[in-house]
């Protein structure tokens, strides 16, 4: 742990020690890997645990567990209902003592969003020159999530001839994150950092409005279930739109040489052995107007965060020449029609799929704040979701994916597939209908 995060430890040690629950803590410490089970100071703090100087030496003991231990100790106090903590602790709270009021100076209801500095956050029109995603590899810290909050709704036409969809809905939508980090075999490395990955997402769509169902270290028999178990939550017919994010180790199935996800159990000597294969297209076929009557003609946003290979994609030089020939093939084969009647619907449409990187590559997580493409997307959702619509708000990811590189000039490319997401989709973040 760094010298400055120790310091914060030790200064706020007096404001928040006494406001610990430990008993709700206690297990967050374990499960974010803090403490290990095995730790000579556990059976002596089982014994007067509640007491407030058992709290205080626990408290101060994290600054002894390794680099990583003050962003886990921040995730540990979130998840076990310790918000104002977790604010003191990164200075979005001024800590008073107890007899005092406390008053918060950064927090998401801290200002009304017309009160905010407009130069937090950017136009997107003006190019970028917020520059988080410069960063990325500097940072010790993952990216904190404060969303700005929509002031108007945002759901008439831009254009003449393209619509948007209708999002006002109470709450915006339904989100599906699954998020695998450790795997049962060796072959097969854990993605510890890829727990920021959830928990930024978890707060950003939770800010925005959404409702968020979290799992993490499926298999792939379970997240089959999983998914199919969302697909089927009769609370879609009241919500405008879903997001099912997936962040994984993935690559492309040799049988049928699209991107595969990998669950937990994943291991290179099985994979011969007719293991269920889970893919990325597979997962549409659970949200077609047919099996998934409620979210007809509303948008469906499918997120893969996963390699889909081993190659990786290097920067190059900007060549003089340039050719007319396009690459884009139809997916004419997607669009199925459905007779209800004299009516018609296509089965497969109002969906957008974005992919970390392009097929056969990899993609790049960084092995202490998180995966590149998340923290980015994150942060451009949180600043510009209130003005911008869903295709822009991914346009400005690659973008920014576009500039970041490693040292040895490696890059990655964000894609993004419509199929039959014709409309505009503003999120209209944190903004509802008064009843």
């Amino acid at each position: 742990m760094n010298q400055k995060h120790r310091e914060t430890i030790d200064l706020c040690c007096q404001d928040i020690v006494p406001k610990i629950n430990i008993v709700k803590l206690w297990p967050k410490l374990f499960e974010n890997k803090i403490f290990n089970r095995d730790d000579v100071n556990i059976s002596h703090w089982k014994k007067n645990l509640t007491e407030e100087a058992t709290v205080r030496d626990i408290y101060l003991t994290i600054k002894t567990r390794g680099p990583f231990a003050f962003e886990r100790f921040l995730i540990s106090l979130r998840e076990s209902g310790h918000e104002d903590s977790a604010d003191i602790l990164e200075g979005k709270r001024i800590a008073f003592s107890n007899n005092d009021t406390q008053t918060n100076i950064n927090h998401d209801n801290a200002l009304k969003d017309d009160e905010i500095e407009e130069t937090n956050f950017i136009p997107a029109t003006e190019g970028i020159q917020d520059d988080f995603y410069r960063n990325i590899q500097l940072s010790e810290v993952p990216l904190q999530i404060q969303v700005r909050k929509a002031t108007k709704f945002l759901d008439g036409p831009v254009y003449e001839n393209v619509q948007t969809y209708p999002m006002r809905s109470k709450p915006r939508g339904l989100v599906l994150i699954i998020t695998n980090i450790d795997y049962k075999y060796p072959d097969k490395e854990p993605r510890s950092s890829a727990m920021y990955d959830e928990l930024n997402i978890k707060q950003l769509f939770e800010q925005m409005g959404f409702r968020v169902y979290s799992y993490c270290n499926l298999t792939r028999q379970k997240l089959l279930e999983k998914i199919k178990e969302f697909s089927e939550c009769k609370e879609l017919r009241k919500v405008d739109s879903c997001f099912i994010i997936i962040s994984s180790h993935g690559n492309i199935s040799t049988q049928y040489e699209v991107t595969e996800i990998e669950g937990v159990d994943c291991n290179v000597e099985n994979e011969m052995q007719n293991r269920k294969t889970v893919l990325c297209v597979d997962i549409l076929d659970y949200f077609t107007s047919e099996t998934c009557p409620h979210l007809a003609g509303k948008p469906k946003i499918f997120i893969f965060q996963l390699c889909r290979g081993e190659k990786k994609q290097k920067s190059v030089k900007k060549p003089r020449h340039t050719t007319d020939t396009s690459n884009f093939h139809s997916s004419d084969e997607m669009i199925n029609f459905k007779t209800n009647g004299k009516e018609t619907m296509r089965n497969y449409a109002d969906m957008l799929v974005a992919h970390a990187t392009l097929p056969g590559y990899v993609a790049f997580r960084d092995k202490i704040t998180g995966s590149w493409f998340i923290q980015i997307l994150c942060e451009v959702f949180m600043k510009y979701a209130h003005k911008s619509h869903l295709q822009d708000l991914l346009n400005m990811v690659d973008e920014r994916l576009k500039i970041q590189r490693t040292t040895t000039e490696e890059c990655q490319t964000l894609t993004v597939t419509s199929i039959g997401f014709n409309k505009h989709c503003y999120l209209n973040p944190g903004l509802f209908e008064q009843t």
